[in-house]
């Protein structure tokens, strides 16, 4: 693995990160904010597209996280048990985030979004 690779998966990982915390933060929020749960597709979308870039492979340029997982697999089989983590949180793409289309999502339905993508996070912590 060269430096350069392990600088830039870095930053995709860094900037998963800060998604990570600032969805805890609006998680402890009495109201709920549908964009923590598209924060949790995040999440898991820079995480994998880190990991290609760590093992020099050119992340695509969608969002569908099924397919993204996919080109992981390829390098480490083990992370096939992210996948239905990865095909939930796929759903929580949206295009637009303004009204009148902000999608609505139940306070389950976010917390269980953010838990997949602690799930995702923390099993790439293993592989980097």
């Amino acid at each position: 693995m060269n430096q350069n690779n392990k600088s830039l998966a870095k930053e995709w990982f860094d900037s998963a990160d800060s998604d990570f915390q600032y969805a805890q933060l609006g998680l402890k929020e009495d109201r709920i904010f549908p964009q923590v749960a598209f924060l949790s597709q995040q999440i898991a979308e820079k995480i994998l597209k880190g990991y290609l870039v760590l093992n020099d492979r050119k992340p695509p340029r969608f969002h569908e996280l099924p397919k993204i997982l996919d080109d992981c697999v390829k390098i480490n089989q083990d992370l096939e048990k992210l996948r239905d983590a990865c095909e939930l949180l796929t759903g929580f793409y949206v295009e637009t985030r303004y009204p009148p289309d902000i999608p609505e999502y139940t306070k389950g339905e976010i917390s269980e979004s953010f838990e997949k993508a602690k799930f995702v996070k923390e099993t790439n912590n293993t592989y980097y």
